[in-house]
């Protein structure tokens, strides 16, 4: 519990000292929330995370997380290409309202459903 909290505690006040813009975070294998420069050329549509943060954190990486200011935490067609793979997890979200995003390979199709602890223990 302590860590799932902690990890939306700190996602919820980077997301509001970033707005209006995207805020954008790595989440590590021990779900410390990493939280990273957003480097879009339009941050407050979208979100890019330097790749020099993902280098440092490549071989310890659960997911990634990002906030949808003022909107439905759902991604967008732009996130939709980012969600390739089963390797890590992809969060969206805004304040408490947050979702768990992830492709299924069997189903080619992507999958989601609310972020609660639980989902930490998953693969």
């Amino acid at each position: 519990m302590e860590k799932f909290q902690l990890l939306k505690d700190n996602f919820k006040k980077h997301a509001q000292t970033e707005y209006p813009k995207e805020a954008c975070a790595i989440i590590t294998k021990d779900f410390e929330y990493i939280p990273c420069e957003n480097i879009s050329s339009d941050p407050n549509n979208s979100f890019f995370i330097d790749p020099i943060k993902l280098m440092e954190y490549e071989d310890n990486c659960w997911g990634f997380i990002h906030s949808h200011p003022d909107d439905i935490p759902t991604p967008s067609p732009m996130d939709g290409k980012k969600i390739t793979t089963e390797e890590f997890k992809y969060l969206v979200g805004w304040d408490e309202e947050i979702y768990l995003y992830w492709y299924d390979e069997d189903l080619k199709s992507t999958r989601f459903k609310p972020f609660t602890e639980e989902c930490l223990g998953e693969n």
